[in-house]
């Protein structure tokens, strides 16, 4: 009779566990709004900007969009997301206007190294995104800190940073909570039968 009785519950379970992991796919983290340097347009890869510094000294969204670095100190910021397992991540960020030719500066993902941004002759003087595959395993806990050190005092900006993960399970509470609820009756019955 307990045989058939555990058996019961974790057949339970086992219907309850895969609705525990929902597809949450793709999962994308903005910081800045992508406005092209304050321009309010779409940015083209590779151009110099119209209006050029004018357009970064604007300021106009001091939380990221359109952050002038003028310092080699090191710049991070943080993406929040969903926290959970995914399969794949990505992170993207635009930049314009690095005019000494230095570098190449290593980019960080919570102190792991993700790539590089390369010397590439020119300084990076037009318009570019750089993109990074990161490990998933880093989003686990729905954060991830980007970060890199210029060893240059040369004003640039940086429009936009994004990070987007496919592929991805994330828990739904109610599912969980049902998940829950059949473990404590197991234990609960376990219990029962011992006494």
């Amino acid at each position: 009779m307990k045989l058939q009785s555990i058996t019961k519950i974790l057949a339970g379970l086992a219907i309850a566990l895969p609705m525990a992991a929902a597809q949450a796919s793709p999962v994308t983290s903005l910081v800045g709004d992508k406005d092209c340097f304050g321009t309010g347009g779409v940015c083209t890869e590779g151009v110099w900007l119209p209006g050029g510094w004018s357009i970064f000294a604007t300021g106009s969204d001091p939380a990221f969009t359109d952050r002038v670095i003028n310092t080699s100190a090191t710049q991070s910021w943080t993406h929040s997301l969903a926290a959970g397992s995914y399969s794949s991540a990505t992170l993207s960020f635009r930049t314009a206007g690095i005019a000494d030719i230095t570098g190449p500066y290593t980019v960080y993902v919570d102190g792991t190294a993700v790539g590089v941004l390369p010397l590439d002759g020119y300084g990076h003087i037009e318009v570019q995104t750089f993109s990074f595959s990161i490990n998933p395993l880093l989003l686990a806990d729905g954060f991830a800190t980007v970060s890199f050190t210029p060893n240059s005092s040369d004003s640039w900006a940086i429009d936009y940073s994004e990070i987007v993960a496919t592929g991805g399970t994330v828990p739904e509470p109610t599912s969980m909570a049902l998940v829950a609820l059949g473990l404590i009756g197991l234990a609960g019955k376990s219990r029962r039968k011992t006494a």
